[in-house]
C-alpha cells in the first residue's frame, strides 16, 4: 500500500535512531570485600556467617558452581533474633532492588502434608490443576542475566516433611516442573537460603547450667546442632545443602552495637518528620541492659526500644508539636532507670 508506506517514511524521516541499549550496571557492591562490609554494617556480631554467605556468592559470581543446580544453597541455623532472615534481606538489598526484593516462603504456613501442592500446583483432577498456581514468584526466582534471583525458605523446620521432600528436585537440578506438565520454574540463577532454629532449645537449656563452660571449651555447640539436623531432616535433603552456617548468640557487646544501630534507624525515621533526635550514651546503655536477652535476641531489644525510647519521644513530640512539621529537637537521656525525652530549641 504505497500511501501508507509514504506516510510512514514521512513521519520517521527526522526521527533520530535509537541508541543501542546498554547493559545494566553491575550490582553494587561488586567485590567480595565490599559485599562483606555492607552485610557487617547491618548484621552485627555474625562475621563467620557473613563470610560463609559471601564465599557462596563469590563462587557463583566467578562461575565456579555447577550450571545445572542453584548457584548456592545455604542453610542458616541459630536461635531467634540473631539476624538470619535479616542477613538474607541485606543480601537482596545488595544484589537486587531492595531488602524485600526476594521470594520469601514462610514454611510455618505449610505445616500440613497437602501443602506440598503449593510448590508445583494442584495435581491433575483437583481444582486449580490447570492454572499452575504456585507460591513462587517466577520473576523473583529466575532473575535475569544481570540480576540473580533470591529465594528464602524461612523457618524450614516448621513445614511438614512431605513439603520438604518436594524441594529435593529443586535443590538437586534447579528445576521445578509444575503439576500441569507444561510449565517449569528455573532456580539455576537463584540463591536459595533456608533458615532454622533447630538445636536452639537444647542450647538454651544448657545455657544457664554448668554445661555452658563445657559447651564453649569442647565446641560441642556444633555437635548439638548437627545432631538436631540429622534427627529432623532426611539424609538426602542434607546432602543437597552446599553450606550450613551456625549463627552465634548475641553477647552484651553486640547488643549495645545493635542498640546504637536501632536508635540510628529511629533517628532517620523521625528526621523525615522534621525531628532531630539526640540520644545520650546513657540511654543507649539502658536500652542494651534492659533489652539483652539471649533467648529472644534482637527482637527483644526492639521491643525495649519501642517502649522505653520511642514511646516517650513520641509523647514529647505530640505535646510540643501536635500538628505541622516545624523543626523540632528532642534529647533523650536516661535517669533512675528510665528514659526521658525533652524538647529543646533546634537553633541552640
Amino acid at each position: 500500500m504505497p500511501f501508507i508506506t509514504d506516510r510512514y517514511h514521512d513521519q520517521n524521516r527526522n526521527r533520530q535512531p535509537a541508541a543501542p541499549a546498554a547493559a545494566p550496571a553491575p550490582s553494587t557492591p561488586d567485590t567480595p570485600d565490599a559485599l562483606a562490609q555492607h552485610l557487617r554494617s547491618r548484621v552485627l556480631g555474625q562475621d563467620p556467617a557473613i563470610d560463609a554467605v559471601v564465599r557462596a556468592i563469590t563462587l557463583a559470581r566467578a562461575g565456579a558452581t555447577e550450571p545445572d543446580r542453584p548457584p548456592a544453597t545455604v542453610l542458616l541455623l541459630g536461635p531467634t533474633g540473631v539476624g538470619k532472615t535479616e542477613l538474607v534481606r541485606q543480601v537482596a538489598a545488595a544484589l537486587r532492588a531492595g531488602p524485600d526484593d526476594l521470594c520469601r516462603v514462610d514454611m510455618n504456613s505449610l505445616a500440613q502434608e497437602h501443602y506440598a501442592a503449593s510448590f508445583n500446583g494442584a495435581p491433575p483432577g483437583y481444582a486449580g490443576s490447570k492454572e499452575a498456581f504456585t507460591v513462587f514468584d517466577r520473576s523473583t526466582v529466575e532473575g535475569d542475566p544481570y540480576t540473580p534471583g533470591i529465594v528464602l525458605f524461612d523457618e524450614v523446620e516448621k513445614a511438614h516433611p512431605t513439603v520438604l521432600r518436594a524441594l529435593l528436585g529443586v535443590l538437586d537440578n534447579g528445576i521445578l516442573r509444575l503439576a500441569n506438565g507444561q510449565e517449569k520454574i528455573s532456580f539455576r540463577n537463584s540463591f536459595v537460603f533456608l533458615t532454622s532454629n533447630l538445636g536452639s532449645k537444647e542450647l538454651a537449656r544448657r545455657r544457664g547450667s554448668r554445661w555452658r563452660t563445657l559447651l564453649d571449651r569442647s565446641h560441642t555447640r556444633r555437635t548439638v546442632v548437627d545432631k538436631a539436623l540429622q534427627s529432623f531432616f532426611d539424609p538426602e535433603f542434607l546432602n543437597r545443602i552446599d553450606e550450613t552456617v551456625i549463627f552465634d548468640e548475641l553477647d552484651r557487646t553486640t547488643v549495645e552495637q545493635v542498640a546504637r544501630l536501632e536508635t540510628d534507624l529511629l533517628r532517620t525515621r523521625l528526621r523525615r518528620r522534621g525531628v532531630d533526635l539526640q540520644v545520650a550514651d546513657s540511654a543507649v546503655h539502658l536500652l542494651a541492659n534492659e533489652g539483652f536477652d539471649p533467648v529472644y535476641g534482637a527482637r527483644g531489644l526492639r521491643r525495649t526500644l519501642r517502649t522505653h525510647l520511642a514511646a516517650p519521644v513520641a509523647a514529647e513530640i505530640m505535646r510540643v508539636r501536635p500538628t505541622g512539621t516545624a523543626p523540632l529537637r528532642i534529647t533523650a537521656t536516661a535517669s533512675a532507670g528510665t528514659i526521658r525525652a525533652t524538647a529543646t530549641d533546634p537553633e541552640s
